[in-house]
């Protein structure tokens, strides 16, 4: 035992680190958890639930109670009057979505830190006696793991030390949930029927141990569902011992010693359920508030989830929104294959030739084990078939099955190697366990929750803006920088915007960003929290600049005619209309006072496909000006609706210096112009000076001709000219194989009117 406290020591050294760095109810379901506990705490007894009303329990109120009795009884003399203060939810909170880089923060205030007083002091009180039921689990799987390897204490110690490092875990443990106390009553349970399947057959089982096994289901029964997956399994246990022993008193024996207990311990709180819902297990009114799953689980859904599942039994913190490194899961992916496959054979082998030779393993406890785990799998299938959301901490009841398992599975792989080379990998794979539990705890959870501090000079290369807004002109853009000029459609722009407060805030403002189109419909929009929902409003420092990096993504696909010179539009909420669901801007003002439209950047959107003619056309490849070349060309004339449509495709030669319009001129015979339509070539959509080399437009103008006109032969005719000269400055045309007019123009097409 003097070599299990080191681990045990480091375990709850970790934990307690993970209590203090995870700020107030960022953790699954903890606000919910949280406030049942603190309903027993004021004396108000067990929840009814509610479907219409469930109360800030939510469905957490339907679970098992023995958790909540006992964080309650703890927490009963501390005043938790301040708990909906601190509570205060992100309206952006990302749930769910790790590969989103924001809002990972549940509540909106989590990244101020807040004194170990009131409704805080309480939550972090249940977290650490969660953190003691997590370490009388390591002892647990200990005890349980000294019989399984045959009194071998360094394999023990190895399992021991793999489960007590494991990030999911450590941080599971140092949360308020009642996953903790189910987890560590099945280690108990566990370890205590592994106790009476080593007995001597020939020692009688007292009636004390019975009874112990009983307080022990009671409490797994009472501290959620899953627990009563260890009544079937006690049962086949004890089937077997009679069995062994030739004693069918025993089954009797047992039913009484082990079941009356039990009953008394859980079976009020089932009876509670059948009286008040009709419903023994009170599933059915946790689904209706929890959420059904709306389409059914096939081959097609069920692979991301167990994605989802295989991730988050290693590390995925927060409300299921932090990710460890990729390299991460697929290494224990490995392991965990190499384990249990190794374990699998060890097992198979031992049932084959049991007798053959001493083995390092007992093979009554191995397929005790096996049997836990296929119970827990067999449980969460059901779990996943009536609700999304399969998370690998549905697993842990079963963690010292999963702990023991692997490291025999190393063993039998390993098993030709002196005894020193089969512990590196058992080494190697705690110490990564190890290593990613403290990079969670020292760089992913503190970037996740809390706001960079101020910068003290703003980037060079940013633009210098002055935008105020509100009223009273508080809040101010004072730069900024754009990561990228163009992107596509599926892409992020990110985006710095260099802010600031002159004046203490009392309201906390969410921020906006989009980018409009021509006609002013967003493409991209992004609405939060300063900071990514890490730094509200409310903690800025009058004069502190703070640099806010964004990622911008574009989600609305555009027209493929051409690019879109996109309109960063950039603006606070007002908070007065938040109530009213209407989220109007803030005002916001220059420097002068005056009030403005805060566009403060354009970007290049591309469109994902090349634009298309829909008339047939021909090749013209004339160049205006060395910088634009129009390419391709159509025209057609509509004799019902006395249309002309043309079509030209103009191809980017370089960076036009200015903005230029093109004009499409009607000629009749003697070369006076008889209609025309002149515009830029995409319009408000994509001005000329945005243009970059190789970009490619496709103009379509349709031109009315006038009444009366008389029946002949007409020329079209195309060209661009310098937009503020009003027509006065042509671009220049060259082209091989076309004749220049010298008046900075392309014959498009010729048109025969009857």
């Amino acid at each position: 035992m003097r070599t299990l406290w080191p681990i045990l020591a480091l375990f709850l050294l970790l934990g307690v680190a993970y209590s203090l760095i995870v700020p107030a109810f960022e953790t699954p379901d903890e606000p919910f958890h949280y406030a049942f506990a603190r309903h027993i705490a004021q004396g108000h007894g067990l929840p009814v639930q509610d479907p219409r009303s469930p109360g800030p329990w939510a469905q957490e109120g339907s679970q098992a109670p023995l958790y909540y009795l006992i964080t309650g009884a703890a927490t009963a003399a501390i005043d938790q009057s301040d708990f909906e203060a601190i509570a205060v939810p992100n309206p952006r909170a990302n749930i769910g979505d790790p590969l989103y880089p924001g809002n990972k923060n549940f509540m909106l205030h989590s990244g101020r830190w807040r004194p170990l007083a009131g409704a805080n002091l309480a939550l972090h009180m249940g977290r650490w006696l969660s953190l003691l039921m997590g370490a009388f689990t390591l002892w647990c799987l200990y005890r349980l793991a000294i019989l399984a390897f045959a009194h071998n204490r360094a394999l023990a110690l190895g399992a021991t030390a793999l489960a007590a490092m494991i990030p999911q875990f450590l941080f599971l443990s140092a949360s308020f949930s009642n996953d903790n106390a189910v987890i560590a009553a099945s280690a108990f349970t566990l370890f205590w029927l592994a106790r009476l399947l080593v007995k001597a057959e020939d020692e009688p089982i007292q009636r004390r141990e019975w009874i112990v096994l009983g307080v022990a289901l009671g409490a797994a029964a009472l501290s959620k569902l899953q627990g009563l997956g260890l009544v079937p399994l006690s049962g086949a246990v004890v089937l077997f011992l009679a069995w062994r022993r030739r004693a069918p008193r025993l089954v009797l024996e047992a039913l009484f010693f082990t079941g009356l207990p039990a009953l008394l311990i859980a079976g009020w709180w089932y009876a509670r359920n059948i009286v008040l819902y009709g419903d023994w297990s009170g599933l059915s009114h946790l689904m209706e508030i929890n959420g059904r799953r709306q389409e059914p689980l096939t081959w097609k859904n069920f692979w991301p989830e167990f994605d989802g599942l295989r991730y988050s039994a290693w590390g995925v913190f927060g409300w299921f929104n932090i990710l460890l490194p990729e390299w991460f899961y697929r290494t224990m992916d490995v392991v965990t294959v190499v384990g249990l496959s190794g374990a699998l054979l060890a097992t198979v082998a031992l049932l084959g030739n049991a007798a053959a030779r001493p083995s390092p393993f007992s093979l009554r406890l191995l397929l005790l084990l096996w049997l836990w785990l296929g119970a827990m799998a067999v449980l969460l299938l059901y779990w996943t078939l009536q609700a999304t959301g399969s998370q690998g901490r549905l697993l842990f009841p079963a963690l010292p099955s999963v702990a023991i398992l692997l490291v025999a599975g190393f063993e039998f792989w390993l098993r030709w190697l002196p005894a020193l080379w089969r512990r590196l990998p058992l080494i190697g794979v705690t110490g990564l366990l190890t290593g990613m539990s403290i990079y969670a705890l020292g760089w992913l959870l503190p970037h996740a929750y809390y706001a960079p501090p101020p910068v003290t000079t703003i980037d060079e290369r940013a633009t210098r803006l002055d935008v105020r807004y509100g009223d009273a002109a508080m809040l101010r853009l004072l730069a900024l920088q754009l990561g990228t000029e163009r992107l596509r459609v599926g892409e992020s722009l990110p985006v710095t915007l260099y802010l600031q407060t002159t004046a203490p805030l009392d309201e906390d403002y969410q921020l906006f960003l989009q980018l409009l189109d021509e006609n002013g419909l967003e493409i991209a929009n992004l609405t939060t929290h300063p900071g990514w929902g890490r730094n509200p409003t409310t903690f800025w420092t009058p004069g502190a600049v703070y640099a806010d990096a964004y990622l911008l993504r574009v989600t609305r696909r555009i027209e493929t005619w051409s690019p879109l010179a996109a309109r960063l539009y950039v603006g606070f909420i007002d908070p007065a209309t938040e109530a009213q669901g209407t989220y109007l801007p803030l005002p916001a003002y220059d420097a002068a006072g005056r009030e403005i439209t805060p566009i403060i950047g354009v970007v290049t959107v591309e469109p994902l496909a090349t634009p298309e003619f829909s008339l047939p056309s021909e090749g013209v490849g004339s160049e205006f000006g060395g910088v634009i070349r129009l390419d391709r060309v159509a025209a057609q004339w509509s004799e019902e609706t006395r249309v002309l449509t043309v079509e030209a495709l103009w191809v980017a030669l370089g960076q036009p210096a200015t903005d230029y319009t093109a004009f499409v001129h009607v000629l009749d015979a003697e070369g006076k112009q008889v209609t025309g339509y002149d515009r830029a070539p995409a319009g408000d959509r994509f001005p000329t000076h945005n243009w970059r080399t190789g970009d490619r437009i496709l103009s379509r103008f349709e031109i009315s001709l006038p009444a009366g006109l008389a029946s002949g032969t007409y020329e079209v005719w195309i060209g661009l000219y310098e937009a503020e000269s009003a027509g006065a400055l042509r671009l220049p045309v060259s082209a091989e194989g076309t004749v220049p007019t010298g008046d900075g123009q392309v014959r498009a097409a010729a048109l025969v009117i009857e």
